[in-house]
């Protein structure tokens, strides 16, 4: 079922790159970026202990951050040129950063500790 999913959401996305134009295109995937990202953010955090691990902090993380920059990528488009951008979009930015290397610090002890046992 799961590849089925996937399959389906390439040839969708596939589709929007083959029929819109690039600005329509970067609205529709960026936007679906985002819902996702939160959603993930929503469905993990409700029913899932990822505080219990490093692991599952480092998804949520990732997830969040993900979230943010694409909620501020499309916020230009319904804000327009807004105060502050650039500002909130490094910030958007150094999260991401952050996240990935949490990731990278996280799969480097787990990696690691499994060597040391």
């Amino acid at each position: 079922m799961r590849r089925l999913i996937l399959a389906v959401a390439a040839l969708l996305c596939a589709g929007v790159v083959a029929v819109f134009d690039p600005q329509e295109e970067a609205r529709i995937l960026l936007t679906t970026m985002t819902v996702l990202a939160w959603l993930f953010v929503g469905l993990y955090g409700w029913r899932s202990p990822w505080r219990s691990t490093e692991a599952g902090k480092t998804l949520m993380f990732t997830a969040a951050a993900l979230g943010l920059i694409g909620l501020q990528l499309i916020s230009v488009w319904w804000l327009g040129d807004y105060a502050w951008r650039n500002e909130v979009r490094a910030v958007t930015v150094i999260a991401l950063v952050l996240s990935l290397l949490h990731r990278l610090v996280v799969l480097w002890e787990f990696q690691h500790e499994e060597a040391d046992k």
